[in-house]
């Protein structure tokens, strides 16, 4: 037995020793040159990520799997009409908007902006995190009534500024920046209904 495995090693030795060709390199001829390399530069070096793909990345490794559904889900509305009253895919105010989205996650909030200013818990602007509700005053009730609603998608790195998507009157389901000037005047807290 032994001597049936040596004859097929080395048959296949042989074998394989032809179907190299006759040009090719040996692997000990193509190894570089290791005492040649610079290590302290290999061992140095360290990626660049710009901002925006450090406040990404962030967010994406913070954010729970179900909140970046929610806000998935939720941009498959952009673009839709705003509907004054409005509670379904034909047309959305801001809480008609926001309570379809969480409802489609088991969560239920009241039917207007103020209701759901009333649920869940208060959180400080600097504590802002992706599917944490925002809420501003109205063009209506003046800017220290709440009035409008809207979903937190991005942080910014100081913490203060973020993206929201909502339903707004004059471009239906959108996506906004804090700084606006319109939002930044009327800005009036935010709750987590989302844990």
């Amino acid at each position: 037995m032994k001597n049936l495995i040596t004859r097929l090693l080395t048959g296949v030795i042989m074998l394989s020793a032809f179907a190299m060709p006759l040009n090719a390199v040996s692997p000990l001829e193509s190894t570089p040159n290791i005492s040649s390399l610079d290590l302290a530069s290999v061992n140095s070096w360290t990626p660049e990520l710009s901002t925006e793909f450090r406040l990404k990345s962030a967010q994406a490794d913070e954010t729970p799997e179900f909140v970046a559904d929610l806000l998935d889900y939720a941009r498959t509305f952009t673009g839709l009409r705003y509907r004054r009253g409005g509670k379904t895919p034909k047309g959305f105010d801001c809480s008609g908007f926001t309570g379809y989205v969480f409802r489609q996650f088991g969560m239920t909030l009241g039917a207007s902006s103020r209701d759901q200013y009333r649920q869940g818990v208060s959180i400080e602007r600097d504590r802002l995190q992706p599917g944490d509700l925002v809420f501003f005053g109205g063009s209506r009730g003046g800017t220290s009534r709440v009035g409008h609603v809207g979903i937190v998608t991005r942080v910014g790195d100081d913490g203060k500024s973020f993206h929201f998507i909502h339903s707004a009157c004059s471009s239906g389901i959108t996506e906004s920046h804090s700084s606006e000037p319109y939002y930044s005047r009327r800005y009036i807290g935010a709750r987590r209904v989302a844990e």
